[in-house]
C-alpha cells in the first residue's frame, strides 16, 4: 500500500478563499485516496476545501497543448482585422476582432449563418450575415 504525503494536523501553503490569497494552513481532512479534501488557515481561522496556491505553477503549464482549432494571429495580420458583428457577412480566412474571444481566424463558413472561428482558446461557432 502507498505511504501517504501528507497527514491531518501537518502544515501546508494553500489559497485561502476567505483571505483571497496565498496562507499556512492546517490539514483538517484528507480523502480516501490520501490527498488534502478541507484545510484550515492560519490566519483568518477559516475551514474549506484545499486549493492549491495561486504562486505554484501548473503542472502541465510548460507542455499544456493547445486546444483543437486554435489559431495565432500575428500583430500583421491583426492591422486587418474587421470588428465582429452578427450582422456582418465574412469568408473563409478573413481575420476577425471580437470583443470577448479576442482576435481569431474565420475557418469555414456554414449554411444558415453560421462561422466556425479559431481563437487562441480554440475554435467557437459563432453566427454572421443576420441581418
Amino acid at each position: 500500500m502507498a505511504t501517504n504525503k501528507y497527514s491531518v494536523g501537518a502544515e501546508i501553503e494553500a489559497y485561502c478563499t476567505k483571505c483571497k490569497m496565498d496562507r499556512l494552513h492546517a490539514i483538517e481532512a484528507l480523502k480516501s485516496d490520501g490527498n488534502i479534501n478541507k484545510v484550515f488557515c492560519k490566519t483568518c481561522q477559516g475551514s474549506h476545501l484545499f486549493r492549491r496556491p495561486k504562486s505554484a505553477k501548473a503542472q502541465t503549464g510548460a507542455s499544456r497543448r493547445r486546444r483543437a482549432g486554435s489559431v495565432v494571429v500575428t500583430e500583421a495580420e491583426m492591422k486587418g482585422a474587421k470588428p465582429y458583428a452578427m450582422d456582418k457577412v465574412f469568408k473563409a480566412g478573413d481575420i476577425i476582432d471580437h470583443s470577448t474571444f479576442g482576435p481569431g481566424k474565420v475557418l469555414e463558413v456554414k449554411q444558415g449563418g453560421r462561422m466556425d472561428v479559431g481563437f487562441a482558446t480554440g475554435s467557437k461557432r459563432l453566427v454572421c450575415g443576420i441581418a
